[in-house]
């Protein structure tokens, strides 16, 4: 497929129209789309300048409508690639719906602790999860429920902040592997596999956002097939407030040393990142500024330093500025830069 623009773009167009967009999600339609790169940008169907506000592969609001972007970065299987600017474009309907259940992923960074007890627990909980993506079992997923809705009045901070990326992440997760399987079964069956391998990895919960793609995308499936209506946009979320009138569980499996141990690992290795880029010193933004976005994907904190892949996004004299690279940021306070470090590993 090579890494031409105009013909990834005709690639992906082709199978769209494939696709039953209904039968996904009630009321799901295509959306336009753009994919760009260091040399370029398509936008529907389009070659233009690529606009600033295109950063990293999400969905933006651009000349009037939310539309769905990729930044093409290396060659992908082309019903894959096609599931994932679906995801994307999911985005867009659920901006467009006006879905109330975003996460505040910059205070998160700050304020979620992970805690073993609580990802011991969701440990277990992918286990049943998995369980009935194969095959529904009310007993296995009303245990589910119970676990969850311990950990909800448990850790009640961390697990609304999971519950609101599984609703938003997740859901779109489970519109491209059902993208997907409309245009290949046995490639959704091979994304299956990888979420089974990915879920059932201690490693998987660090940083805490990316799981919660797969067992929010799990949890939709399950919910569905134990009759829940996940399949309309009225009254989001729906997955935390599923909650309502469970009985949280009493038998509380024991924490995971492998828990325990990869947490340790996360907070060295994010210790060691930060240290050494501020080791190093290469400044490239002084302060004060007013922080934008960061990379919110793998986005990790210790002390008064958080990081952010690929680029980040500042406000200078009312003006939104964006710098790409690695970067770890030093803050004043969770909204204003202090100093800004490149991170080279």
């Amino acid at each position: 497929m090579g890494m031409n623009l105009e013909r990834l773009y005709a690639a992906v167009s082709e199978r769209i129209t494939r696709l039953d967009f209904d039968a996904l999600f009630q009321g799901f339609a295509p959306k336009k789309f753009a994919l760009y790169n260091e040399t370029g940008c398509i936008f529907d169907g389009h070659r233009i300048e690529k606009p600033e506000s295109f950063c990293a592969n999400t969905s933006v609001l651009f000349q009037g409508e939310h539309v769905a972007i990729w930044n093409v970065q290396h060659e992908m299987d082309p019903d894959v690639f096609t599931s994932k600017i679906v995801h994307e474009m999911f985005h867009a309907f659920q901006e467009e719906r006006g879905w109330n259940c975003f996460a505040n992923e910059m205070e998160a960074l700050f304020r979620y602790r992970y805690d073993a007890e609580n990802l011991s627990i969701r440990l277990c909980e992918n286990e049943r999860l998995l369980a009935l993506a194969g095959r529904f079992d009310e007993a296995a997923y009303h245990e589910l429920l119970s676990y969850r809705k311990y950990r909800s009045e448990r850790f009640p901070y961390e697990f609304q902040y999971e519950s609101r990326v599984e609703e938003i992440e997740g859901t779109a997760n489970y519109v491209e592997w059902k993208a997907l399987g409309q245009l290949d079964p046995d490639k959704a069956d091979a994304l299956l596999g990888k979420m089974r391998e990915t879920m059932l990895r201690p490693e998987s919960f660090f940083p805490i956002r990316i799981s919660n793609y797969y067992t929010g995308a799990c949890m939709t499936h399950a919910m569905h097939c134990a009759g829940v209506d996940v399949f309309s946009d009225a009254e989001r979320p729906k997955i935390a407030t599923l909650l309502k009138g469970v009985t949280p569980a009493k038998a509380i499996p024991a924490v995971s040393e492998r828990v325990v141990s990869e947490i340790s690992n996360y907070e060295a290795e994010t210790k060691r990142i930060v240290t050494s880029a501020r080791t190093r010193n290469e400044v490239v933004l002084n302060g004060p500024k007013e922080l934008c976005s960061v990379n919110v994907y793998d986005a990790r904190h210790y002390e008064d330093c958080i990081t952010s892949r690929f680029f980040l996004m500042y406000r200078e004299d009312g003006k939104e500025m964006t710098i790409d690279g690695d970067f770890v940021i030093r803050m004043k306070d969770e909204r204003t830069i202090d100093t800004v470090y490149r991170w080279v590993d």
